[in-house]
């Protein structure tokens, strides 16, 4: 596979757009939140008449400003598990000797498909799900089946599936920490992590942490 070819995938180039668009929202936001509050300073806005009305809309606390970063934090998330899927189906798509589906498909999920490339589609998309639901054994799938060495060093891995353990306990567990979770962040976090107590670090942190990891994997991609 040429490098070219890779450099040219349709999931690739969506992948680096959604992440730098994710990523430069969320900074401007945060910069138009700071430059907010220094006019409002600038202006005495407190001391005029009925600002307290009008408080809640223009003033934004430091906790606030955490939750937007962890916004952020999940947004990337999202682009990225977009792109595990859909790089997949973009490498079978390209080479479809590459992959056997073991799947048997009954005759109601094909039965309203006009042609065999609409089958072929079908499993592509089937296999393209199955194989995407864990990121260290996907990787390890672009390496065998396509060269790609989307980590090149074991600790880029280690750091994605910890933030991967981050993003789990904000989407499923509201926040609170698991066995788990302590695990993978073991390495990354110098105090032990207490089991089943809420997570509350500096998101700003792992928002940027995030961004600059999956920038480094586009890049290892790129030079595959």
């Amino acid at each position: 596979m040429k490098k070219k070819n890779l450099q040219n995938l349709r999931s690739l180039n969506n992948l680096e757009h959604e992440v730098e668009e994710t990523y430069l929202l969320i900074q401007a936001l945060e910069t138009q939140a700071f430059t907010t509050k220094e006019f409002l300073e600038l202006i005495k806005a407190k001391d005029r008449p009925g600002y307290k009305e009008f408080k809640k809309f223009l003033e934004i606390s430091d906790k606030q400003i955490n939750k937007l970063n962890e916004l952020g934090f999940i947004a990337l998330f999202a682009n990225f598990e977009c792109f595990v899927f859909e790089l997949l189906k973009d490498l079978f798509k390209k080479y479809p000797t590459s992959f056997k589906s073991e799947k048997i498909a009954k005759f109601e999920d094909i039965k309203d498909f006009k042609n065999i490339k609409e089958v072929k589609d079908f499993f592509i998309d089937s296999l393209a799900i199955e194989k995407s639901y864990d990121i260290e054994r996907w990787a390890n799938l672009l390496l065998q089946k396509f060269g790609i060495a989307i980590f090149k060093k074991k600790k880029e891995l280690s750091l994605l599936l910890a933030l991967n353990s981050l993003r789990n306990i904000i989407m499923h567990s509201g926040s609170k920490t698991t066995s788990k979770f302590r695990k993978e962040m073991k390495s990354f976090i110098k105090v032990p992590v207490p089991i089943g107590k809420p997570f509350k670090p500096d998101m700003k942190k792992y928002f940027t942490t995030l961004y600059n990891i999956l920038r480094t994997l586009i890049k290892n991609i790129k030079k595959s």
